[in-house]
């Protein structure tokens, strides 16, 4: 037999929080002592222990915690909702160090006065593509990133199924709406047929356009590489309108890509 501190580090919680358990009925002693009133725990009991413990790390209350153990939790059920767990705070996780990038990128952004002077800017044209694509409308900018991404792992994987060759650079545009941004993600296929499930996207020629590229480890910059860009559009007295693109010369999905080499063009009016 265990004595209550014994258990207690064994299975990972207080010995205020067993007797805690104790009090609802969800893990009751081995044996109390009738004369000191002190709890002891059997061995076997740790793996009750690890269910009440995991099941209520999964976020249930303890109220709910003691129905599921009391239906008799199977060991499989229990890994199931566990994996579930898992990939919810994995993803949590993710999100917050995408957030962090976009706040550390800000911040520098603000510091830097909303210019990045490593930044070349260059008057270019931009020629019409034909691209097999997939778009959605973002209403929140921060939601950009996590968007795309996923769109151009859907474009890249049935390329790859259907024996697709690109004919260029992988391109984002994006086209501002009353509704609010829409977003593309686009692979260049030349003429042929768009698989289903996806889109044509059509874009024209523009005769005049500013550009720079951005070249990182990361895109945690590329906001303010974007604000750049639009405060050196205005410097020089030329007038922002169109569809915006990002042609995506390199990035570390690529074969033998370490980094990324994104070219940014804003259409002029």
């Amino acid at each position: 037999m265990l004595g209550i501190g014994d258990f207690a580090r064994l299975a990972g919680v207080s010995v205020r929080m067993l007797r805690h358990y104790d009090r609802l009925g969800l893990l009751t002693p081995a044996r109390v002592d009738e004369w000191t009133g002190y709890r002891y725990y059997s061995a076997s009991q740790l793996a009750r222990a690890n269910q009440l413990v995991a099941t209520k790390e999964l976020g249930f209350t303890l109220e709910e915690v003691g129905e599921l153990l009391a239906d008799d939790l199977r060991e499989e059920r229990l890994v199931d909702l566990l994996r579930e767990r898992a990939a919810v705070l994995a993803e949590r996780i993710d999100a917050d160090q995408r957030r962090l990038l976009r706040v550390t990128a800000r911040l520098r952004s603000i510091e830097k006065g909303n210019t990045m002077s490593t930044l070349t800017f260059t008057e270019v044209s931009m020629p019409a593509l034909r691209l097999m694509q997939l778009a959605t409308t973002v209403t929140e900018m921060e939601d950009i990133e996590s968007e795309i991404g996923p769109m151009f792992r859907r474009v890249n994987a049935v390329i790859e199924q259907a024996g697709l060759t690109r004919t260029g650079p992988g391109v984002a545009h994006y086209t501002q709406t009353d509704d609010g941004l829409i977003a593309a993600a686009a692979e260049q296929i030349g003429d042929a047929p768009v698989p289903e499930g996806f889109t044509t996207g059509e874009l024209p020629a523009v005769p005049q356009a500013l550009a720079t590229t951005y070249d990182a480890d990361d895109l945690a910059g590329i906001q303010a590489a974007w604000q750049s860009l639009v405060v050196e559009v205005e410097s020089r007295g030329l007038t922002p309108s169109g569809t915006c693109r990002e042609i995506y010369h390199e990035t570390p999905m690529d074969p033998g890509g370490t980094r990324w080499v994104v070219e940014l063009q804003q259409p002029l009016a």
